[in-house]
């Protein structure tokens, strides 16, 4: 059992410097400048390895044999390009190796993992692309990158438990990018907002995330949110480095949209960048956009993302029943498409959850006179309030560590759209999503972030001072992450019965695989009958069929 733990432990280690090799090579072609940060290195092998995971997926399952395959090619191009990078930030990175391999320790993995999680994943494992799978379980109808991330870690002597290391890479890469940015900026002497705006985003990041198994398929893309908003905002500073953030932006756009379908509305922060790019007479600037090579991979990974949420449902936007084709053999019928919606919007408005049912009929409930009263007893208190409760210590804590009676002149910067945007982002979501895990937390905290370090740059400090202060904050947020997994793990193990002396395992039940079994038997029975040229028995209401010789689930009408 030793053994194993062991060899857990090296391949998490081996994992983040395989994706750094690809991000290394992607780098090397997609940035002209080359002082690109290891941790944003990282998320650029990310980037790369979803885009890879979609396309291959189409062709072949994604076994054993070619995730190592892919892991030591990922290894060979870390070896040779590592030498380029900086000790120091490699000396980061490790260190968030280190402190984050805690979170890797779970016995209980997020509600959805068993419904649908796990069950994706491992299909991805099995199966190259199967057609209409949104017919058989609801939760394949929402195919997130982050399956296709983890399908890529189904190693020997691993197997799948590791599907949480997707969500704990872009974590890891998010914080290395954090704090080489905050180290940047104090070596710089440049204290600006955006030194106090990636030092906020950190400390939120770490002390309000701290629970990987609670990732699921939300919170990463938030943690996302909080750079490509500090990259949109610092754009404007940057005209000279346009195609460096141009290229970080689809980066970062690319993944976000693809963990989570619904953050396509994000596709509205196009309108302040063009109109500042018009203001600032930098119209020119616009035709690179289309010299970008990450603008054609981007532009294939949302194409990729679309068309499997089509394969999977017969929509484009699974579940806007606008984006569905009616005449799709394969597709989810328009009115289950319907309901859905109605369902999702229901239970972020409180309708439902453990322990209690509106009784009220969910399109009556869905009225803001019905539903906004609920939500305000059933999930304002206590979610949210705990939540700004949250937000309102770190403010204060912040205000109070670097607060100074002398200030400095400032220089006056023009945000107004942006911000704007954001709180068209917050109306979107409390009139139609009020649940925290559908990109509340990020919006909240941005709306109060923001401000907060604009009024905080205006403070003048000592570089000494500066360096202390973000030196204490960094290692009181390291110590509550820290504190509060060492308290779950304790806790698992009461609970539980978490056997952490002999695996460092996940549960995994053999519920877990009736997705996968049920395919093979339905495949198995496809062959027989057609050797046999006889009538085949399928699942109730669906035939099984061949299409563009890829296995179709077709509504038995």
């Amino acid at each position: 059992m030793i053994n194993n733990q062991i060899f857990f432990i090296l391949i998490y280690f081996l994992i983040p410097f395989s994706t750094l090799g690809f991000g290394f090579l992607a780098t090397s072609f997609f940035f002209k400048k080359k002082n690109i940060d290891i941790g944003f290195i990282g998320l650029t092998g990310i980037f790369v390895l979803i885009f890879y995971s979609y396309l291959s997926h189409f062709f072949y399952s994604h076994n054993q044999f070619h995730n190592l395959l892919l892991l030591l090619v990922g290894l060979y191009f870390f070896i040779i390009y590592f030498k380029k990078s900086s000790f120091f930030e490699i000396k980061i990175l490790v260190s968030f190796q280190v402190i984050l391999f805690i979170s890797m320790i779970i016995y209980k993995p997020h509600d959805d993992f068993s419904y649908y999680h796990f069950p994706y994943t491992y299909y991805l494992n099995e199966f190259s692309q199967i057609i209409g799978i949104g017919n058989l379980n609801h939760g394949f109808r929402t195919p997130s990158s982050i399956f296709y991330l983890n399908s890529l870690f189904y190693l020997p002597g691993i197997k799948y438990f590791l599907f949480h290391m997707g969500a704990l890479l872009i974590m890891m890469f998010a914080n290395t990018h954090l704090i080489l940015n905050i180290t940047k900026k104090l070596k710089s002497r440049k204290i600006d907002e955006f030194f106090y705006l990636n030092l906020i985003s950190f400390v939120f990041i770490n002390i309000f995330f701290y629970r990987l198994a609670e990732h699921g398929t939300d919170r990463s893309a938030q943690i996302l949110i909080f750079l490509l908003l500090i990259a949109l905002l610092n754009f404007r500073f940057s005209y000279l480095s346009f195609e460096t953030y141009i290229t970080k932006i689809f980066i970062l756009t690319g993944i976000i949209v693809s963990l989570k379908s619904f953050y396509f509305v994000y596709f509205i922060f196009l309108i302040p960048m063009v109109f500042y790019i018009w203001k600032d007479k930098k119209l020119s600037l616009i035709k690179n956009i289309f010299r970008n090579k990450v603008f054609y991979i981007f532009t294939l990974l949302i194409s990729f993302n679309l068309l499997i949420y089509f394969l999977n449902t017969g929509c484009l936007l699974y579940p806007i029943s606008q984006t569905c084709f009616v005449n799709v053999d394969w597709g989810v019928s328009i009115e289950n498409v319907k309901r859905m919606n109605l369902h999702y919007e229901w239970w972020s408005k409180a309708g439902g959850g453990p322990g209690y049912f509106s009784p009220i009929d969910p399109t009556e409930y869905v009225k803001i006179n019905n539903w906004f009263p609920n939500w305000i007893d059933r999930y304002f208190f206590n979610k949210v309030s705990d939540f700004l409760g949250g937000i309102a210590i770190i403010c204060i804590i912040i205000f109070l560590l670097f607060k100074s009676k002398y200030k400095k002149k400032y220089l006056k910067t023009n945000y107004k759209l942006f911000y704007l945007t954001l709180f068209v982002l917050f109306a979107e979501w409390f009139f139609y999503h009020p649940s925290l895990r559908y990109g509340g937390y990020v919006i909240i905290s941005l709306l109060i972030f923001i401000p907060l370090s604009i009024f905080m740059s205006r403070f003048n400090l000592t570089k000494n001072k500066l360096i202390k202060y973000s030196s204490i904050l960094i290692i009181l947020t390291i110590s509550i992450f820290l504190i509060r997994n060492i308290d779950r793990i304790f806790y698992e193990v009461r609970f539980y019965n978490f056997d952490l002396i002999n695996s460092f395992n996940y549960k995994v039940e053999d519920d877990y695989f009736r997705i996968d079994n049920l395919f093979k038997k339905q495949f198995k029975e496809y062959e027989i009958c057609k050797n046999e040229n006889r009538e085949c028995i399928f699942i109730k209401n669906y035939e099984l069929k061949k299409l563009f010789g890829k296995f179709t689930f077709i509504k038995d009408n």
